[in-house]
């Protein structure tokens, strides 16, 4: 029997100067935590357990935790939530893991059905080229003449694709249609091969959404997406709760019910199918779609679906919509067996009617009932309340050893740090162990945290004024190379319409272009400004001078008329909790770290967070959001900020590797 001490010295050995990762890298030094981490994924390897570990940057924690696994000899899963990781993995971790464990080992990379082409759906658009508009027949020759090259089928192949191109949803793979075995281009499939490939594999690479995808496939009995593993790493596993949310919930939209149609009388040309009372009942589905949407007339909300909508104008138009499915379901039922298609159009059906059914009677007190308005379109929700009930049920008793990793899921230091994060997954210190490891970057030399004495809170009037003022001081002393992160839209707003006229840097601002682009814009001009709301909270890795300064508007708390919020916050309240220092706070506090960690990336980064929301200086709970941040040096003075930056080395070097 392997013991906890040989355990450690392995991983040392693995780790140490004399190692064959030491080899391959110049200059390569021991680092503790990395080797902690190492050690720490090795035992939960071997003795089965479930691990969480929050590991900041510049740790190396993808290679903390793939070199022992593939030394062991594990069939390892590792799910990302962010495709830059992805990238990471394959394009510079796995060919370092390659000269250091040799070619023993096999990797792949798996993505979800959206992500491929699928050439039988690519057949039957040729067929019905005429029917497509100029810019989007343009965009179908390229594709064809990439399909006529690629290997993988992978749509991030093509770069200049555009993330919303209209056709590629009828172009890649779909689960609700795909004919599977009875596809005529089945051997020649890029999903089934890549699947098969990833059959083969001692490490496969997911996003979250295939890995619960996956989970959900088996609970149902319908088989399974991945191949059979020993350990599942989820890194970037702050992330979990939400996608966890957003996958196990229930969904009616307008646009299901379009493409369903639109599907089902695709089947009915491929067939020969004349049926005229289901082609017109279609066109009633389409009507009923459309009645759905305008029974939601304003765009862009997202509320919670009550009683008194469901006695109004949107339960009748649901109910309407419901009716006309049970219509088509009856329907259909004589032609089921015609082809697999019309078979995947039933099936679609008979998920969308287990849905609507659910929404409609708001009967399930285990679920979060919500709308969402956005892009012409009306979806129907019914989520979660509890995700750490899901967890138990679909992930645990399925998963021999899990390992959840990433640079925030602890609110504070020592164990209890997690407990908000392990009550999210359902889990308790008795089945789990814990372990924040120490930072890698010296912050208390290396930056200032600064929390303005002069501003009032962000409620109080004038506001918007002082807080620009207090900005444009700050970029000044900084000399742009800032990231200003807002909790709204509205400020954002605000600050763009009056930045700009203020300081001599460029401003970028979200939305303006792709997030790739602005990032690359950012990075390249060193002394610009880029605002971002939500999406520019994390996945934004710049490391050198480029970006000294990190500028938060607001402490990020979830908006308290956010639907699952605040079923979740009243959940907790019948319990006898306190739902605001309970959830509200914490998940704040995992919110505002992972924008503080937008700062340094790198050992010889400096700067300055900017926190200009003087609750965190002045509430109760306020020592709380400090002690979960990075042990930066508080300060309070702007001419203390000024002096940081006036000690800046004048050629501090923008590129420094650490390890990977």
């Amino acid at each position: 029997m392997v013991t906890m001490d040989e355990i450690e010295s392995w991983t040392h050995a693995l780790f140490g100067p004399q190692s064959a990762l030491a080899q391959c890298l110049e200059s390569y030094e021991p680092r503790a935590a990395q080797v902690r981490m190492a050690e720490l994924v090795a035992r939960a390897a071997h003795q089965q357990d479930l691990l969480i570990v929050e590991a900041g940057t510049g740790t190396g924690k993808t290679l903390a935790y793939m070199l022992p696994l593939l030394a062991m000899g594990k069939k390892v899963v590792v799910s990302t939530a962010t495709k830059a990781l992805q990238d990471q993995i394959l394009e510079k971790d796995l060919p370092l893991l390659r000269q250091v464990v040799g070619s023993r080992f096999s990797a792949t990379l798996l993505k979800g059905r959206a992500n491929y082409l699928c050439l039988h759906r690519l057949t039957q658009m040729r067929a019905n080229r005429s029917l497509l508009r100029h810019e989007a027949r343009a965009w179908l020759e390229a594709i064809e003449q990439w399909s006529s090259t690629t290997v993988q089928g992978d749509r991030d192949e093509l770069k200049e694709l555009p993330e919303r191109l209209d056709i590629w949803p009828e172009l890649s793979t779909n689960g609700d249609d795909c004919l599977g075995q009875e596809c005529p281009d089945l051997q020649a499939c890029y999903l089934f091969k890549a699947r098969a490939r990833a059959k083969e594999a001692q490490l496969v690479v997911v996003n979250h959404h295939l890995f619960f995808a996956d989970l959900a496939v088996r609970e149902g009995g319908f088989g399974e997406i991945l191949p059979e593993y020993q350990v599942v790493v989820f890194d970037e596993a702050h992330q979990i709760p939400d996608v966890v949310t957003r996958f196990f919930g229930l969904e009616v939209s307008n646009f299901q019910m379009l493409e369903l149609a639109r599907d089902c009388r695709r089947e009915m040309d491929m067939v020969g199918m004349d049926d005229l009372d289901l082609l017109h009942h279609l066109t009633v589905i389409e009507e009923r779609a459309a009645l759905l949407r305008s029974a939601f007339p304003v765009e862009n909300v997202r509320d919670a679906l009550a009683p008194h909508h469901l006695q109004e104008e949107p339960g009748r138009a649901l109910v309407m919509a419901e009716q006309a499915l049970h219509k088509l379901a009856e329907l259909l039922e004589p032609h089921l067996e015609r082809s697999a298609g019309m078979a995947s159009c039933g099936r679609r059906l008979e998920k969308l009617l287990i849905a609507s059914g659910s929404i409609r009677t708001l009967d399930d007190p285990a679920r979060v009932y919500w709308y969402e308005t956005r892009n012409r379109g009306v979806f129907l929700q019914a989520s979660p309340l509890n995700v750490g009930l899901t967890m138990q049920e679909m992930l645990y008793p399925r998963v021999q050893c899990a390992v959840f990793t990433s640079a925030t899921l602890a609110t504070g230091q020592g164990e209890k740090g997690f407990h908000y994060f392990m009550q999210q997954l359902g889990l308790d210190a008795q089945v789990a162990t814990c372990e924040q490891l120490p930072p890698v970057f010296d912050y208390g030399t290396q930056a200032r945290l600064y929390l303005p004495r002069r501003l009032p809170e962000p409620t109080a009037p004038g506001f918007t004024a002082m807080f620009m003022e207090e900005l444009v001081d700050l970029l000044h002393a900084s000399r742009g190379r800032a990231l200003c992160l807002f909790t709204s839209y509205r400020m954002m707003g605000q600050v763009q319409q009056l930045l700009p006229s203020r300081i001599p840097y460029p401003v970028y601002v979200q939305g303006e272009r792709p997030k790739r682009a602005l990032l690359e814009m950012f990075k390249n001009h060193e002394a610009s400004v880029l605002l971002g709301t939500s999406t520019f909270w994390e996945g934004v890795d710049i490391p050198g001078a480029a970006l000294s300064m990190v500028v938060i508007d607001r402490l990020p708390f979830t908006p308290p008329d956010d639907p699952i919020s605040a079923a979740r916050n009243r959940y907790c309240e019948s319990e006898g909790g306190n739902p605001f220092m309970q959830l509200s706070v914490p998940q704040a506090i995992l919110t505002l770290k992972q924008g503080a960690g937008r700062l340094l990336r790198r050992r010889s980064d400096r700067g300055v967070i900017a926190v200009l929301d003087t609750r965190i200086s002045r509430r109760p709970y306020g020592k709380r959001f400090i002690n979960g941040l990075p042990p930066a040096t508080c300060i309070y003075d702007l001419q203390e900020v000024q002096h940081f930056f006036a000690q800046e080395p004048t050629a501090s070097p923008l590129m420094d590797e650490v390890n990977p």
